[in-house]
């Protein structure tokens, strides 16, 4: 494929399809802050701007690149005028992308999702000024995203590779790192060596005990039930399972209890006694341990981390992020 650069001025117009959106726009006046549920990565094409967050003001030219973490607040206001390629990702898109490239070194997913809203892991603010070359190369990947997205689903895959090509340029840049696996994290591991995937079917007795596990997980299960369920002993039960899923029933068990736990207080008011017992669990005290260890941080302080919820990708004739004129 032959890329050619942008020409002109004004708006290139907003596209999106699925995960992904991506517009080039013209901004000749100051925008208000706004957050967004989804990761934005900014592509300054011509002039300058400053942008404000809620700690910090950065001032960004042509060629430099800025990197939003999901729910910064994030306002900007332009230096005469400034052209800039925003890239939307969704979040739960982009952290999936991630696990998988991380799956090899075996950190558990759920403590990732925690990890990833740490400050530590990136400020919510990243600005990068890439070589001129390469700020060129990602301009020309981002039109090709753009006329990409614009023909749809047809075109959904070749998008994909072209995210993929993007990230694969500007995660170095950025520093994206995945958690150490120091005895000081070691909850951000899984408790037994990564398994290597076989992609062989699975036994009839591991999908059926999880299936019993998700069909009743506030059940006060012991690994003698669930085997009497599948008609294995609890040895057996303990090796198929582990072999299908890559942890015990009764670990399996918990990370689906913290997973429901976390969305609950994500999603609900319930106080966390209120949704430690409607999981299954039973002591408040063993619920926030267990899912401190499972999820990396206390129920707590992952509600407040959860930021801004249900905040779409824009659309071009509405919210503050559009409005230029």
């Amino acid at each position: 494929m032959v890329r050619v650069s942008l020409t002109g001025n004004g708006s290139a117009g907003s596209f999106r399809y699925g995960p992904i959106a991506v517009e080039t726009r013209e901004f000749r006046r100051a925008v208000p802050p706004v957050a967004f549920d989804c990761v934005k990565l900014l592509l300054i094409r011509e002039g300058s701007t400053i942008l404000t967050t809620e700690s910090d003001t950065t001032f960004a030219s042509e060629g430099d690149l800025v990197f939003l973490r999901t729910a910064t607040l994030c306002g900007g206001a332009p230096e005469q005028a400034v052209t800039i390629s925003t890239l939307y990702i969704d979040t739960d898109y982009l952290f999936e992308l991630w696990v998988w490239q991380l799956a090899p070194i075996g950190h558990d997913r759920e403590s990732l999702r925690a990890y990833t809203m740490r400050r530590e892991f990136l400020p919510p603010l990243t600005y990068v000024r890439p070589a001129p070359e390469t700020a060129h190369h990602i301009g020309l990947v981002f039109d090709d995203l753009r006329d990409s997205l614009a023909l749809g689903a047809d075109e959904f895959y070749h998008a994909q590779s072209l995210v993929s090509e993007l990230l694969h340029v500007v995660a170095p840049l950025i520093g994206v790192t995945p958690p150490s696996t120091s005895p000081t994290t070691s909850t951000l591991t899984v408790p037994a060596p990564p398994r290597n995937r076989k992609f062989a079917p699975l036994r009839g007795e591991a999908l059926a005990a999880r299936r019993a596990l998700h069909a009743d997980p506030a059940r006060h299960w012991s690994i003698g039930d669930l085997a009497e369920e599948v008609h294995l002993s609890r040895r057996q039960l303990t090796r198929v399972f582990s072999t299908a899923f890559g942890k015990t029933p009764m670990v399996y068990l918990s990370m689906m209890r913290a997973r429901e736990m976390a969305r609950l207080l994500a999603e609900t008011n319930m106080t966390v006694a209120a949704a430690a017992s409607q999981v299954g669990w039973r002591s408040r005290s063993h619920a926030i341990e267990v899912f401190r260890r499972s999820i990396g941080v206390t129920p707590d302080q992952y509600r407040s981390l959860t930021g801004v919820r249900n905040v779409d990708i824009p659309d071009r004739d509405r919210d503050a992020i559009e409005r230029t004129a």
